[in-house]
Protein backbone atom coordinates (compact mmCIF):
# COMPACT_ATOMS: atom_id res chain seq x y z
CA UNK A 1 0.00 0.00 0.00
CA UNK A 2 2.81 2.41 0.95
CA UNK A 3 4.64 1.51 -2.29
CA UNK A 4 1.52 2.27 -4.36
CA UNK A 5 1.11 5.65 -2.69
CA UNK A 6 4.78 6.46 -3.27
CA UNK A 7 4.54 5.46 -6.94
CA UNK A 8 1.46 7.64 -7.38
CA UNK A 9 3.24 10.64 -5.85
CA UNK A 10 6.27 10.13 -8.07
CA UNK A 11 4.06 9.79 -11.16
CA UNK A 12 2.16 12.97 -10.31
CA UNK A 13 5.44 14.82 -9.77
CA UNK A 14 6.75 13.63 -13.12
CA UNK A 15 3.59 14.81 -14.91
CA UNK A 16 3.84 18.25 -13.30
CA UNK A 17 7.54 18.48 -14.13
CA UNK A 18 6.94 17.57 -17.76
CA UNK A 19 4.16 20.15 -17.97
CA UNK A 20 6.50 22.79 -16.59
CA UNK A 21 9.23 21.75 -19.00
CA UNK A 22 6.80 22.03 -21.90
CA UNK A 23 5.97 25.63 -21.02
CA UNK A 24 9.65 26.46 -20.51
CA UNK A 25 10.58 24.86 -23.83
CA UNK A 26 7.80 26.70 -25.64
CA UNK A 27 9.00 30.05 -24.22
CA UNK A 28 12.62 29.20 -24.99
CA UNK A 29 11.74 28.26 -28.56
CA UNK A 30 10.45 31.80 -29.15
CA UNK A 31 14.00 33.09 -28.65
CA UNK A 32 16.16 30.21 -29.90
CA UNK A 33 14.41 29.96 -33.28
CA UNK A 34 17.26 32.08 -34.60
CA UNK A 35 18.73 32.83 -38.02
CA UNK A 36 22.38 32.35 -37.05
CA UNK A 37 23.60 33.51 -40.47
CA UNK A 38 22.46 37.11 -40.06
CA UNK A 39 23.14 39.94 -37.64
CA UNK A 40 20.79 42.79 -36.72
CA UNK A 41 22.28 45.32 -39.11
CA UNK A 42 22.03 42.88 -42.02
CA UNK A 43 18.44 42.04 -41.10
CA UNK A 44 17.43 45.69 -40.98
CA UNK A 45 19.26 46.55 -44.22
CA UNK A 46 17.60 43.64 -46.03
CA UNK A 47 14.11 45.09 -45.53
CA UNK A 48 13.28 47.90 -48.00
CA UNK A 49 10.68 49.46 -45.70
CA UNK A 50 13.39 49.99 -43.04
CA UNK A 51 15.91 51.73 -45.33
CA UNK A 52 15.59 55.13 -43.63
CA UNK A 53 16.17 53.68 -40.20
CA UNK A 54 19.12 51.67 -41.55
CA UNK A 55 20.63 54.93 -42.80
CA UNK A 56 20.20 56.58 -39.40
CA UNK A 57 21.82 53.57 -37.71
CA UNK A 58 24.90 53.90 -39.95
CA UNK A 59 25.19 57.70 -39.67
CA UNK A 60 25.07 57.59 -35.88
CA UNK A 61 27.63 54.81 -35.51
CA UNK A 62 25.20 52.24 -34.15
CA UNK A 63 25.97 49.97 -37.12
CA UNK A 64 29.05 48.81 -35.20
CA UNK A 65 26.88 47.99 -32.20
CA UNK A 66 24.41 45.96 -34.25
CA UNK A 67 27.14 43.89 -35.89
CA UNK A 68 28.87 43.02 -32.61
CA UNK A 69 28.57 39.76 -30.70
CA UNK A 70 26.61 41.45 -27.90
CA UNK A 71 22.87 40.76 -27.93
CA UNK A 72 20.40 43.59 -28.57
CA UNK A 73 16.78 44.20 -29.45
CA UNK A 74 15.86 46.79 -32.08
CA UNK A 75 12.44 48.35 -32.60
CA UNK A 76 12.78 49.74 -36.12
CA UNK A 77 10.23 52.29 -37.43
CA UNK A 78 9.13 51.86 -41.02
CA UNK A 79 9.89 54.44 -43.70
CA UNK A 80 6.29 55.68 -43.47
CA UNK A 81 6.68 56.09 -39.70
CA UNK A 82 9.83 58.16 -40.19
CA UNK A 83 8.29 60.39 -42.86
CA UNK A 84 6.97 62.78 -40.22
CA UNK A 85 10.04 62.71 -37.93
CA UNK A 86 10.89 66.19 -36.68
CA UNK A 87 13.46 67.82 -38.95
CA UNK A 88 15.20 69.21 -35.85
CA UNK A 89 16.06 65.62 -34.87
CA UNK A 90 17.26 64.61 -38.33
CA UNK A 91 19.51 67.65 -38.74
CA UNK A 92 21.12 67.46 -35.28
CA UNK A 93 23.67 64.60 -34.94
CA UNK A 94 23.33 64.51 -31.15
CA UNK A 95 19.54 64.38 -31.23
CA UNK A 96 19.55 61.83 -34.05
CA UNK A 97 21.93 59.56 -32.13
CA UNK A 98 19.71 59.79 -29.07
CA UNK A 99 16.67 59.02 -31.24
CA UNK A 100 18.27 55.85 -32.62
CA UNK A 101 19.42 54.84 -29.12
CA UNK A 102 15.80 55.19 -28.01
CA UNK A 103 14.96 52.23 -30.28
CA UNK A 104 17.71 49.82 -29.12
CA UNK A 105 17.62 47.74 -25.97
CA UNK A 106 20.19 45.44 -24.41
CA UNK A 107 19.57 41.66 -24.73
CA UNK A 108 17.05 39.84 -26.89
CA UNK A 109 13.52 40.64 -25.70
CA UNK A 110 10.69 38.20 -26.37
CA UNK A 111 7.25 39.60 -27.14
CA UNK A 112 4.82 39.71 -24.20
CA UNK A 113 2.57 36.64 -24.02
CA UNK A 114 -0.82 38.30 -23.69
CA UNK A 115 -2.47 41.61 -24.60
CA UNK A 116 -1.97 42.99 -21.09
CA UNK A 117 1.47 41.54 -20.34
CA UNK A 118 4.06 44.25 -19.74
CA UNK A 119 7.82 44.20 -20.30
CA UNK A 120 10.10 47.08 -19.21
CA UNK A 121 13.18 47.54 -21.38
CA UNK A 122 16.35 49.54 -20.67
CA UNK A 123 17.37 51.38 -23.83
CA UNK A 124 20.79 52.55 -25.02
CA UNK A 125 20.12 56.15 -23.96
CA UNK A 126 19.39 54.98 -20.38
CA UNK A 127 15.66 55.53 -20.78
CA UNK A 128 13.11 52.79 -20.13
CA UNK A 129 10.48 51.74 -22.65
CA UNK A 130 7.37 49.63 -22.16
CA UNK A 131 6.10 46.77 -24.28
CA UNK A 132 2.46 45.91 -23.62
CA UNK A 133 1.02 43.12 -25.73
CA UNK A 134 1.81 44.01 -29.34
CA UNK A 135 2.84 47.62 -28.66
CA UNK A 136 6.13 49.39 -28.00
CA UNK A 137 5.38 52.67 -26.24
CA UNK A 138 2.86 54.41 -28.56
CA UNK A 139 3.74 52.28 -31.60
CA UNK A 140 2.14 49.06 -32.79
CA UNK A 141 4.41 46.13 -33.55
CA UNK A 142 4.00 45.03 -37.19
CA UNK A 143 4.15 41.27 -37.70
CA UNK A 144 6.26 38.89 -35.63
CA UNK A 145 9.75 39.51 -34.24
CA UNK A 146 12.77 38.16 -36.11
CA UNK A 147 15.53 36.58 -34.04
CA UNK A 148 19.03 36.69 -35.48
CA UNK A 149 22.41 35.69 -34.13
CA UNK A 150 22.89 38.84 -32.03
CA UNK A 151 19.36 39.75 -31.01
CA UNK A 152 15.80 40.46 -31.98
CA UNK A 153 14.18 42.83 -34.47
CA UNK A 154 10.68 44.26 -34.21
CA UNK A 155 9.12 46.47 -36.88
CA UNK A 156 6.95 49.31 -35.51
CA UNK A 157 4.52 51.69 -37.21
CA UNK A 158 5.57 54.87 -35.35
CA UNK A 159 8.80 56.63 -34.54
CA UNK A 160 9.37 57.04 -30.78
CA UNK A 161 11.27 60.26 -30.05
CA UNK A 162 13.06 60.37 -26.70
CA UNK A 163 10.81 61.59 -23.92
CA UNK A 164 11.94 63.99 -21.22
CA UNK A 165 11.79 62.73 -17.68
CA UNK A 166 9.35 64.45 -15.31
CA UNK A 167 12.04 66.69 -13.82
CA UNK A 168 13.38 67.93 -17.15
CA UNK A 169 9.88 68.51 -18.49
CA UNK A 170 9.01 70.62 -15.44
CA UNK A 171 12.17 72.73 -15.77
CA UNK A 172 11.53 73.38 -19.46
CA UNK A 173 7.81 74.07 -19.14
CA UNK A 174 6.19 77.50 -18.88
CA UNK A 175 2.82 76.08 -17.84
CA UNK A 176 3.38 76.54 -14.09
CA UNK A 177 6.17 79.06 -13.74
CA UNK A 178 5.71 79.93 -10.04
CA UNK A 179 5.72 76.28 -8.99
CA UNK A 180 8.63 75.42 -11.30
CA UNK A 181 10.77 78.32 -10.10
CA UNK A 182 10.07 77.53 -6.47
CA UNK A 183 11.06 73.86 -6.78
CA UNK A 184 14.10 74.64 -8.96
CA UNK A 185 15.36 77.09 -6.31
CA UNK A 186 15.36 74.43 -3.59
CA UNK A 187 18.86 73.55 -4.76
CA UNK A 188 21.79 73.70 -2.35
CA UNK A 189 25.54 73.22 -2.73
CA UNK A 190 26.99 70.10 -1.08
CA UNK A 191 30.42 68.46 -1.05
CA UNK A 192 31.06 66.23 -4.05
CA UNK A 193 32.09 63.23 -1.94
CA UNK A 194 32.95 61.16 -5.01
CA UNK A 195 35.73 63.56 -6.02
CA UNK A 196 36.71 65.22 -2.72
CA UNK A 197 40.01 64.29 -1.05
CA UNK A 198 39.65 62.57 2.33
CA UNK A 199 42.39 63.52 4.81
CA UNK A 200 41.07 61.66 7.85
CA UNK A 201 38.03 60.58 9.87
CA UNK A 202 36.40 62.07 12.95
CA UNK A 203 35.44 60.24 16.15
CA UNK A 204 32.13 59.14 14.59
CA UNK A 205 33.89 57.64 11.61
CA UNK A 206 32.76 60.36 9.20
CA UNK A 207 35.30 61.53 6.60
CA UNK A 208 37.23 64.78 6.96
CA UNK A 209 37.77 66.43 3.59
CA UNK A 210 40.67 68.58 2.46
CA UNK A 211 40.04 72.36 2.44
CA UNK A 212 37.97 73.78 -0.41
CA UNK A 213 36.45 70.46 -1.55
CA UNK A 214 34.60 70.35 -4.89
CA UNK A 215 30.92 71.15 -4.59
CA UNK A 216 27.87 69.97 -6.53
CA UNK A 217 24.29 71.16 -6.67
CA UNK A 218 21.59 69.03 -5.03
CA UNK A 219 17.89 69.81 -4.91
CA UNK A 220 16.08 69.24 -1.61
CA UNK A 221 13.02 68.02 -3.53
CA UNK A 222 14.90 64.90 -4.64
CA UNK A 223 15.44 63.71 -1.08
CA UNK A 224 12.40 65.03 0.74
CA UNK A 225 9.70 64.33 -1.88
CA UNK A 226 10.82 62.35 -4.95
CA UNK A 227 13.76 62.33 -7.33
CA UNK A 228 11.86 63.05 -10.52
CA UNK A 229 15.01 62.44 -12.59
CA UNK A 230 15.06 58.71 -11.80
CA UNK A 231 14.41 56.81 -15.02
CA UNK A 232 13.62 53.40 -13.49
CA UNK A 233 10.71 54.78 -11.42
CA UNK A 234 7.23 55.88 -12.48
CA UNK A 235 5.56 59.01 -11.12
CA UNK A 236 2.36 60.97 -11.59
CA UNK A 237 3.19 64.65 -11.09
CA UNK A 238 0.86 67.64 -10.90
CA UNK A 239 1.82 71.13 -12.04
CA UNK A 240 -0.42 73.97 -10.88
CA UNK A 241 -0.99 76.98 -13.08
CA UNK A 242 0.11 80.21 -11.44
CA UNK A 243 -3.31 81.36 -10.21
CA UNK A 244 -4.06 77.93 -8.77
CA UNK A 245 -0.66 77.67 -7.09
CA UNK A 246 -1.09 81.11 -5.52
CA UNK A 247 -4.58 80.29 -4.23
CA UNK A 248 -3.54 76.99 -2.64
CA UNK A 249 -0.35 78.44 -1.16
CA UNK A 250 -2.28 81.32 0.40
CA UNK A 251 -4.76 78.90 1.97
CA UNK A 252 -1.85 77.19 3.72
CA UNK A 253 0.05 80.29 4.85
CA UNK A 254 -2.00 80.86 8.05
CA UNK A 255 -0.98 77.40 9.22
CA UNK A 256 2.58 77.48 7.84
CA UNK A 257 3.73 81.13 7.78
CA UNK A 258 6.37 81.59 5.05
CA UNK A 259 6.22 77.84 4.46
CA UNK A 260 2.98 77.35 2.57
CA UNK A 261 4.70 76.89 -0.78
CA UNK A 262 6.78 73.94 0.40
CA UNK A 263 3.83 72.34 2.20
CA UNK A 264 1.96 72.58 -1.10
CA UNK A 265 4.61 71.23 -3.49
CA UNK A 266 5.65 68.29 -1.33
CA UNK A 267 2.29 66.61 -2.01
CA UNK A 268 2.14 66.95 -5.79
CA UNK A 269 3.77 63.58 -6.58
CA UNK A 270 2.29 60.07 -6.47
CA UNK A 271 4.14 56.86 -7.23
CA UNK A 272 3.03 55.02 -10.35
CA UNK A 273 1.89 56.10 -13.79
CA UNK A 274 -1.83 56.91 -14.00
CA UNK A 275 -2.96 57.66 -17.53
CA UNK A 276 -6.16 59.64 -17.95
CA UNK A 277 -8.31 56.55 -18.40
CA UNK A 278 -6.99 55.09 -15.13
CA UNK A 279 -6.76 58.30 -13.11
CA UNK A 280 -8.90 58.01 -9.93
CA UNK A 281 -10.50 60.91 -8.09
CA UNK A 282 -7.91 60.61 -5.32
CA UNK A 283 -4.26 59.63 -5.32
CA UNK A 284 -1.92 59.28 -2.35
CA UNK A 285 1.23 61.40 -2.44
CA UNK A 286 4.67 60.01 -1.71
CA UNK A 287 4.20 61.38 1.82
CA UNK A 288 0.83 59.67 2.32
CA UNK A 289 -1.40 62.72 1.79
CA UNK A 290 -4.58 62.56 -0.31
CA UNK A 291 -4.42 64.40 -3.66
CA UNK A 292 -7.96 65.32 -4.81
CA UNK A 293 -8.32 65.18 -8.60
CA UNK A 294 -10.99 66.46 -10.96
CA UNK A 295 -10.37 65.41 -14.54
CA UNK A 296 -12.17 68.54 -15.71
CA UNK A 297 -9.35 70.60 -14.13
CA UNK A 298 -6.67 69.00 -16.34
CA UNK A 299 -5.43 71.58 -18.83
CA UNK A 300 -2.85 69.37 -20.55
CA UNK A 301 -0.73 66.28 -19.96
CA UNK A 302 2.70 65.05 -20.96
CA UNK A 303 3.79 61.42 -21.07
CA UNK A 304 7.32 61.48 -19.65
CA UNK A 305 9.97 58.78 -19.82
CA UNK A 306 9.40 58.03 -16.12
CA UNK A 307 5.73 58.85 -15.66
CA UNK A 308 3.13 61.41 -16.57
CA UNK A 309 2.62 65.11 -15.85
CA UNK A 310 -0.74 66.84 -15.54
CA UNK A 311 -1.08 70.61 -15.71
CA UNK A 312 -4.01 71.64 -13.49
CA UNK A 313 -6.17 74.74 -13.11
CA UNK A 314 -7.54 73.46 -9.79
CA UNK A 315 -6.32 71.07 -7.10
CA UNK A 316 -8.15 71.99 -3.88
CA UNK A 317 -6.53 70.04 -1.04
CA UNK A 318 -8.62 69.51 2.06
CA UNK A 319 -7.31 71.51 5.01
CA UNK A 320 -7.41 68.48 7.30
CA UNK A 321 -5.15 66.57 4.91
CA UNK A 322 -2.57 69.36 4.77
CA UNK A 323 -2.78 70.17 8.50
CA UNK A 324 -3.05 66.62 9.84
CA UNK A 325 -3.06 65.10 13.28
CA UNK A 326 0.26 63.51 14.17
CA UNK A 327 1.82 61.31 16.80
CA UNK A 328 5.05 61.40 18.76
CA UNK A 329 5.96 57.77 19.38
CA UNK A 330 7.42 57.09 22.80
CA UNK A 331 9.88 54.47 21.53
CA UNK A 332 11.42 56.97 19.08
CA UNK A 333 13.19 59.54 21.31
CA UNK A 334 15.60 62.17 20.04
CA UNK A 335 17.81 62.24 23.13
CA UNK A 336 18.03 61.69 26.90
CA UNK A 337 19.26 63.63 29.87
CA UNK A 338 23.00 63.05 29.64
CA UNK A 339 23.79 61.99 33.20
CA UNK A 340 21.97 58.67 32.94
CA UNK A 341 21.24 56.29 30.06
CA UNK A 342 20.62 52.98 31.84
CA UNK A 343 17.35 51.19 32.65
CA UNK A 344 15.73 52.31 29.40
CA UNK A 345 13.36 49.67 28.07
CA UNK A 346 11.92 49.57 24.55
CA UNK A 347 8.94 47.29 24.89
CA UNK A 348 6.66 45.33 22.58
CA UNK A 349 3.45 44.42 24.43
CA UNK A 350 -0.23 43.60 23.90
CA UNK A 351 -2.98 45.96 24.98
CA UNK A 352 -6.31 44.93 26.53
CA UNK A 353 -7.71 44.08 23.07
CA UNK A 354 -4.75 41.91 22.13
CA UNK A 355 -3.31 44.53 19.78
CA UNK A 356 0.49 44.86 19.86
CA UNK A 357 2.04 48.23 20.63
CA UNK A 358 5.53 49.58 21.27
CA UNK A 359 6.50 52.00 24.01
CA UNK A 360 9.35 53.21 26.17
CA UNK A 361 9.82 52.75 29.90
CA UNK A 362 12.59 54.30 32.01
CA UNK A 363 12.54 52.52 35.37
CA UNK A 364 14.57 52.73 38.59
CA UNK A 365 17.08 55.16 37.10
CA UNK A 366 17.77 57.04 40.33
CA UNK A 367 17.82 60.56 38.85
CA UNK A 368 15.40 63.29 39.91
CA UNK A 369 13.67 64.98 36.96
CA UNK A 370 15.25 62.66 34.44
CA UNK A 371 13.87 63.36 30.95
CA UNK A 372 13.48 61.93 27.48
CA UNK A 373 13.43 64.46 24.64
CA UNK A 374 11.39 64.32 21.43
CA UNK A 375 11.36 66.42 18.27
CA UNK A 376 8.55 66.95 15.79
CA UNK A 377 7.08 69.67 13.57
CA UNK A 378 3.92 71.62 14.32
CA UNK A 379 1.74 73.92 12.27
CA UNK A 380 0.60 77.29 13.55
CA UNK A 381 -2.71 76.00 14.91
CA UNK A 382 -4.15 75.01 18.27
CA UNK A 383 -3.92 71.28 19.07
CA UNK A 384 -5.73 69.00 21.46
CA UNK A 385 -3.07 66.74 22.96
CA UNK A 386 -3.67 63.17 24.14
CA UNK A 387 -1.25 60.70 25.74
CA UNK A 388 -1.26 56.95 26.14
CA UNK A 389 1.00 55.48 28.83
CA UNK A 390 0.35 51.92 30.03
CA UNK A 391 1.82 50.48 33.21
CA UNK A 392 1.21 47.40 35.34
CA UNK A 393 0.97 44.85 32.55
CA UNK A 394 2.48 41.40 32.63
CA UNK A 395 6.20 41.59 33.42
CA UNK A 396 6.08 45.29 34.35
CA UNK A 397 7.52 46.10 37.76
CA UNK A 398 5.70 49.44 37.80
CA UNK A 399 2.39 48.64 39.53
CA UNK A 400 1.88 51.84 41.55
CA UNK A 401 0.52 55.19 40.38
CA UNK A 402 3.16 57.72 39.38
CA UNK A 403 3.27 61.17 37.81
CA UNK A 404 5.19 62.38 34.81
CA UNK A 405 5.31 65.81 33.24
CA UNK A 406 5.55 67.24 29.73
CA UNK A 407 7.64 70.35 29.05
CA UNK A 408 7.67 72.17 25.70
CA UNK A 409 10.42 74.52 24.59
CA UNK A 410 9.38 78.17 24.26
CA UNK A 411 11.50 79.92 21.58
CA UNK A 412 10.43 83.32 22.92
CA UNK A 413 11.85 82.76 26.42
CA UNK A 414 14.41 80.06 25.54
CA UNK A 415 13.16 77.80 28.36
CA UNK A 416 11.03 74.66 28.59
CA UNK A 417 7.55 75.50 29.89
CA UNK A 418 5.44 72.98 31.79
CA UNK A 419 2.61 71.90 29.53
CA UNK A 420 0.90 69.11 31.46
CA UNK A 421 1.21 66.68 34.36
CA UNK A 422 -0.08 63.14 33.92
CA UNK A 423 -0.91 60.60 36.59
CA UNK A 424 -0.29 57.15 35.17
CA UNK A 425 -2.52 54.50 36.70
CA UNK A 426 -1.93 50.76 36.17
CA UNK A 427 -3.70 49.00 33.29
CA UNK A 428 -5.28 52.14 31.88
CA UNK A 429 -5.17 51.52 28.13
CA UNK A 430 -7.14 54.63 27.13
CA UNK A 431 -5.80 57.91 25.84
CA UNK A 432 -5.65 60.68 28.43
CA UNK A 433 -6.45 64.26 27.41
CA UNK A 434 -3.56 66.49 28.51
CA UNK A 435 -4.87 69.85 27.32
CA UNK A 436 -4.75 72.28 24.40
CA UNK A 437 -1.44 73.47 23.01
CA UNK A 438 -0.90 76.48 20.76
CA UNK A 439 2.61 76.68 19.27
CA UNK A 440 4.40 80.00 19.38
CA UNK A 441 5.21 79.54 15.70
CA UNK A 442 5.25 77.05 12.86
CA UNK A 443 8.32 74.85 13.05
CA UNK A 444 10.13 72.48 15.32
CA UNK A 445 8.53 71.18 18.49
CA UNK A 446 10.92 70.22 21.30
CA UNK A 447 9.21 68.24 24.04
CA UNK A 448 10.56 66.64 27.19
CA UNK A 449 8.90 63.78 29.02
CA UNK A 450 10.15 64.46 32.55
CA UNK A 451 10.14 62.30 35.69
CA UNK A 452 9.05 63.43 39.14
CA UNK A 453 11.49 65.40 41.27
CA UNK A 454 12.57 62.37 43.28
CA UNK A 455 15.14 59.58 43.12
CA UNK A 456 12.75 56.98 44.49
CA UNK A 457 12.03 53.85 42.50
CA UNK A 458 8.36 53.50 41.37
CA UNK A 459 7.88 57.27 41.76
CA UNK A 460 10.23 58.60 39.06
CA UNK A 461 9.27 56.12 36.32
CA UNK A 462 8.61 57.31 32.76
CA UNK A 463 6.33 55.44 30.33
CA UNK A 464 5.03 56.58 26.94
CA UNK A 465 3.28 54.76 24.14
CA UNK A 466 2.53 57.94 22.19
CA UNK A 467 1.37 61.54 22.24
CA UNK A 468 -1.32 62.47 19.71
CA UNK A 469 -1.75 66.05 18.50
CA UNK A 470 -5.19 66.72 16.99
CA UNK A 471 -5.46 70.13 15.25
CA UNK A 472 -8.48 72.30 15.98
CA UNK A 473 -9.31 73.53 12.47
CA UNK A 474 -11.71 76.33 11.49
Amino acid sequence: MKKNILHAILLLGAVLWLGGCKNALEEHAEIVNVDNTTDLLQKIAAQPDLSKFAGYVRSTGYDKLLTSSQTYTVWAPTNDALATLDAAIISDPVKLKDFVANHIGLTATAAPKGPTDTVKVLLQNKKYATMVGSTFEEAAIVGKPAFVKNGALYVIDKAIPTKLNVWDFMLGSTDASIQTNYIANLSVQVIDTANATIIGYNALGNPIFAPNPPMVSRNAYWNSVADLRTENQQYTFFMLQDATFTTERNRLEPFYPNGGAFILVRDLVARGLYTLDKLPDTLISTRGVKIPIKKSAIVKSYRASNGIVYVMNALPFRTKDKVPAFKIEGELPFSFRSDRTGNILYRLKLDDKGIPYRDIEVYNHGVAEYYVQYLSTVASVKYKVYARAISGGQGDAQVANFTQRYFIYNPATLVFDLFATQTVTPLNYAEVYLGDYTPQQYGQLQLRLTAANTTSKDQNTLILDYLRFEPILP
